[in-house]
């Protein structure tokens, strides 16, 4: 599913997200936010034209995360060799 922030605070409220995952974007060198459901689905945060909202750093992504749900985050780390 893909959701804005508000949709998945609303979201959130109701039925609490197990965590939410920073991941690096395939598209664009930023990061992108997906909240895990109790049931294992996946929602991407997006804005409000539907497009996963891409983020400059690991903190902003955290600020964002922060807004919508206060649970644990994983930071994906698939790509470290790349930071220098």
């Amino acid at each position: 599913g893909v959701m804005t922030v508000s949709e998945l605070r609303a979201f959130h409220q109701q039925h609490r997200f197990r965590e939410a995952e920073i991941m690096h974007d395939i598209i664009s060198p930023g990061w992108v936010v997906e909240f895990r459901g109790q049931d294992g689905h996946l929602y991407m945060m997006t804005d409000t034209l539907g497009c996963p909202m891409s983020f400059s750093s690991t903190e902003e992504a955290r600020d964002h995360i922060h807004l919508v749900a206060d649970c644990p985050i994983q930071v994906e780390h698939l790509y470290r060799f790349f930071e220098r």
